[in-house]
């Protein structure tokens, strides 16, 4: 596939790909030089919505069934506690 930079410095995503990556309107990529002369390197960055579902799918398989993220947080910073204590003489 071959497209045209334009004058304003715009290239057009080839159908098949924005089809292919399921890209919409608004999508952003990072750009960046390749290991090899002329190549560059186009990634498509996430959206705001496949972030916060990422997020959600880690806290997700983080949650222990009847457990209590909070009381977890307060049990591991006492025992942060302890050991400082003890380090410390």
């Amino acid at each position: 596939m071959t497209t045209t930079l334009t004058g304003k410095n715009q290239i057009t995503v080839p159908a098949e790909i924005t089809q292919k990556l399921g890209l919409e309107t608004g999508a952003l990529f990072d750009w960046a030089l390749g290991d090899k002369p002329n190549r560059i390197v186009i990634t498509v960055r996430p959206t705001r919505r496949q972030m916060l579902e990422r997020v959600r799918a880690i806290g997700r398989a983080a949650r222990r069934v009847g457990g209590d993220p909070v009381a977890d947080l307060v049990r591991e910073r006492e025992e942060e506690d302890r050991l400082e204590r003890k380090a410390l003489g």
